[in-house]
């Protein structure tokens, strides 16, 4: 394997590991703010879960697309439209509110996402 595969394929694993775990908090305290009285967490992993998923598999398409591309900001905005249409066709909210609580949701995805980005490259040139 590769190590552009190999680091690629590390990258996407632990980034969907720890977005996961951390969106499904914010996400469950904006549906217990904003949408229900008492949102169980599983309603904030459901969220979380699918844009996570999507950004992987958007992330692991990034070897085969032309690298002319903006594919990180390829990457947040399909993030983006599916917490979009979550937030908007399951849980009742205005498309407005539904696009707060996500570009904020990206923000963090981002901000993760580059983290882990930083502690790879410097464990790979490390090592």
């Amino acid at each position: 394997m590769p190590l552009e595969l190999a680091s690629v394929l590390s990258l996407t694993i632990l980034c969907f590991i720890e977005n996961s775990a951390i969106l499904t908090f914010y996400f469950s305290g904006v549906l217990s703010d904003f949408v229900m009285k008492h949102a169980p967490i599983k309603d904030g992993f459901l969220i979380s879960l699918a844009g996570s998923a999507a950004g992987a598999v958007f992330s692991l398409a990034f070897i085969y697309l032309p690298s002319a591309l903006p594919l990180m900001d390829l990457a947040v905005a399909v993030v983006f439209f599916v917490w979009v249409l979550l937030l908007h066709y399951r849980y009742d909210e205005g498309w407005l509110e539904a696009m707060v609580e996500a570009v904020l949701g990206c923000i963090i995805y981002v901000v993760v996402l580059a983290l882990t980005s930083g502690f790879l490259i410097l464990w790979i040139s490390a090592g």
